[in-house]
């Protein structure tokens, strides 16, 4: 397997079950359970936490390295940790903006990339 093989091979299912909590939290548990997490779709479910990360350390609330842009180990690693920052910053009316705000830019990204499209 060549670098670019692995890195765009699909989820373990444990993996796509970690994305899928992510994208929970992003979304909703409804639409994330409909999706297939793809390589694709963890491409994209990376980018939306990357700007979800970047709007939020805006507001000095996630320090975090300049250029930063999570992976799929970084989202596997951290996936509680996110859904749980997710879902409290969704209650927040400041830092919920940055959650509503990738999730409106990223939904249809993120639905065609489930339908491999």
């Amino acid at each position: 397997m060549t670098a670019q093989s692995i890195a765009m091979s699909d989820p373990t299912p444990e993996e796509q079950e970690q994305l899928r909590a992510i994208a929970g939290a992003i979304w909703t548990p409804e639409l994330a359970v409909g999706w297939n997490m793809n390589a694709e779709v963890a491409n994209v479910l990376s980018t939306a936490t990357g700007e979800i990360l970047k709007c939020s350390e805006a507001f000095a609330l996630v320090p975090r390295p300049a250029g930063f842009v999570p992976g799929l180990s970084y989202l596997v690693k951290y996936w509680k940790n996110l859904r749980d920052y997710f879902l409290a910053v969704k209650s927040d009316r400041t830092y919920r903006a940055c959650v509503v705000t990738a999730a409106a830019n990223y939904r249809s990204p993120i639905e065609m990339a489930s339908m491999g499209i």
